[in-house]
């Protein structure tokens, strides 16, 4: 089975609801990431830009931005 970009984006929804907390949301992404394996296309890509978070605060995505990919994934 697939693992979809609707889910990934109802799940990361899902995940900003318990609060905003980048590294955590990071370490939470990178788990997705390496747990489904086969993922639609251009999955793999968003769930990258996320799970990069963890390497620093420059690398942080505003809370508004994470929103805004989770809807586009869902859409």
């Amino acid at each position: 089975m697939i693992y979809t970009k609707k889910q990934f984006g109802t799940e990361l929804l899902a995940e900003l609801e318990q609060g905003y907390d980048p590294v955590r949301i990071a370490k939470w992404c990178y788990v997705k990431y390496l747990d489904e394996r086969n993922r639609e296309d251009g999955l793999g890509e968003v769930m990258y830009e996320i799970y990069g978070m963890d390497a620093g605060p420059e690398f942080f995505i505003p809370e508004a931005e994470l929103k805004s990919i989770a809807v586009r994934c869902q859409e």
